[in-house]
């Protein structure tokens, strides 16, 4: 599906790419940021179900998302802090179905997200400084790790 046109330094709660394509999930960030002075934004990123169901997906998710077509898996930037490289990004893709997350281990300066159709992501990594296309395989990248969501109140 592709994006809205929202960016990683300007998207927001009521940006209607954060709802899938079939309706049924809602991406939601709390405490949303700039993660340095004029940085991308990062905060807390859960995934809320119907009306009662809310899991958290990562303490410190980018975006903003993008859904594959047919709204059973959700590409996400992951940042994370790294000894010796600083804050870099991860690609994480949430499958549905089973409420897994999994980050893959490619490093990525700033995604912004496209595309995500079949088993392809489509982004550009540093959009503002050297931008460089991305085509990412989700069957062909290496896995780092899988993390099961649980249920936020």
């Amino acid at each position: 599906m592709m994006k809205n046109f929202s960016d990683p330094w300007n998207f927001h709660n009521s940006d209607k790419g954060l709802i899938s394509p079939n309706g049924l999930y809602k991406v939601i960030y709390h405490n949303l940021n700039e993660i340095a002075m004029g940085a991308p934004l990062g905060g807390k990123c859960f995934l809320e179900i119907g009306e009662n169901q809310k899991f958290k997906i990562n303490d410190w998710c980018a975006g903003p998302p993008v859904w594959d077509v047919s709204g059973h898996y959700l590409a996400i930037p992951v940042w994370m802090k790294v000894a010796f490289r600083g804050t870099i990004q991860k690609m994480g893709v949430l499958d549905l179905n089973t409420l897994e997350l999994t980050i893959f281990s490619k490093t990525f300066k700033v995604l912004d997200l496209h595309s995500f159709d079949g088993k392809i992501i489509k982004a550009i990594n540093s959009p503002v400084f050297k931008p460089a296309d991305v085509i990412f395989n989700i069957e062909n990248e290496k896995k780092e790790k899988m993390v099961k969501l649980i249920e936020s109140s």
